[in-house]
């Protein structure tokens, strides 16, 4: 049997989960415990959020977005809308980091300012007690599960690359300013450095780089980085970067094992006519092989080329979708490999809309997944890994689908 034929397996026995078993899908799936790594892409319906419990119990949340679209181009608040994605989040982190005696974050990623990754702003959310912002996003789940430590793309130089004049991100540097001025820890990114993400005591073969960000890339030599764009002061204003192409991407290993996260990068160069704008291929190339990876821009028409799967090569790609656009169809076709006599991958998606549905229906045979929680989790040593998927309409959700072990590869 390969490892295709364990996904769903829940539906025809057991399937082990580090030392425990899960028995029939709806069984909650067994806590994390020392050695092992969580991944969690957590389903909110609203944007990208993923929460990582390392082998030693650091804690580590990689966005946390609260997108505002209305019903038919977003998918519902999951699990419901009695709170916000923030709130949700953080009670969905704590649970998991409970088994690893924890109830605050090491480190909160940002990987860059926009709505469904930081958090969207209305006049009906919470003020922030401590400063002139409103609880959305990150600055909610930092109320709920305290941040040691937070990482923005320049935070608080952003020179001539500055986010967006719109109120998200205006609230958003107000959370941050407001957490610098209490003597809470905020930084910018450091390029190239495989030393601003430790764990908390050191683990044999664990480590996250900072691959990207900010429009630099990593050289592959020590922490040094080099830029991606070109001056901005030879661009005409329509031309210059724009927020999604500056995200931070992270590689993070375990042992044999490798997965990446890349925000919002893209590749659209406008048919040619700016190469320098795919700025997604130079960051696959910094990264390298992994096994599981996380599809750029949510899987978005300007993003998961060719050179993306071809140079990540990941055995999974995990899509953290959540609206009527995404993904594309030649990105679908793409991530699972779907040509004539190729080796199919494995492909998840947190939330697949009936109009995305309805348009990637050729591709649909080849989906691992719809909905839900996509939780990796990897062997003590880092030498194979799970994927389960748990019920997002639930806070309580039990595991739906369980696929693998996939075994790392040298």
């Amino acid at each position: 049997m390969d490892r295709r034929q364990f996904c769903g397996a829940l539906a025809g026995g057991l399937l082990l989960a580090g030392t425990r078993r899960v028995g029939a899908a709806g069984e909650a799936l067994p806590p994390w415990t020392p050695g092992t790594l969580d991944i969690h892409h957590i389903d909110t319906g609203r944007g990208n959020a993923t929460f990582i419990l390392a082998p030693d119990g650091t804690t580590l949340l990689v966005d946390c977005g609260t997108n505002h679209d209305g019903p038919g181009l977003s998918a519902p608040i999951r699990p419901d809308a009695s709170r916000q994605p923030g709130e949700w989040v953080a009670r969905y982190a704590l649970r998991q980091a409970r088994a690893a005696g924890r109830d605050s974050l090491d480190y909160m990623v940002a990987t860059h300012i926009h709505p469904d990754h930081i958090g969207d702003v209305t006049s009906e959310l919470a003020q922030a007690p401590d400063g002139d912002y409103r609880l959305t996003g990150l600055s909610e789940v930092d109320r709920l599960m305290p941040a040691a430590m937070v990482i923005d793309r320049a935070y608080p130089d952003y020179g001539d690359l500055p986010p967006l004049s719109a109120p998200f991100a205006t609230n958003y540097r107000a959370w941050l300013d407001a957490r610098a001025r209490s003597g809470r820890a905020v930084a910018a990114a450091r390029v190239g450095s495989v030393d601003q993400i430790r764990s908390r005591t050191p683990v044999a073969g664990f480590a996250i780089r900072v691959v990207a960000g900010n429009g630099r890339v990593w050289t592959g030599q020590g922490p040094d980085s080099r830029p991606l764009f070109p001056d901005n002061a030879t661009l005409a204003p329509p031309d210059r970067p724009v927020e999604n192409m500056m995200s931070l991407a992270l590689r993070l290993d375990y042992g044999r094992f490798g997965y990446f996260t890349g925000g919002d990068l893209t590749a659209s160069t406008r048919d040619g006519r700016f190469p320098w704008m795919d700025v997604e291929t130079p960051v696959a190339a910094a990264c390298g092989r992994v096994e599981v990876a996380v599809a750029d821009h949510h899987g978005y028409f300007d993003a998961c080329g060719p050179d993306f799967v071809r140079l990540l090569d990941a055995q999974a790609y995990i899509i953290p979708s959540w609206h009527a656009t995404h993904p594309g169809m030649a990105q679908m076709e793409r991530l699972t490999n779907a040509w004539p006599g190729a080796k199919p991958r494995d492909v998840f998606a947190t939330e697949l809309l009936p109009a995305a549905a309805q348009v990637n229906e050729r591709f649909l045979p080849a989906l691992r997944s719809r909905q839900g929680h996509v939780v990796v989790r990897v062997t003590p040593g880092g030498d194979s890994y799970r994927i389960f998927v748990l019920d997002p309409t639930r806070e309580e959700g039990g595991v739906t689908l369980a696929c693998g072990p996939y075994a790392c590869r040298a």
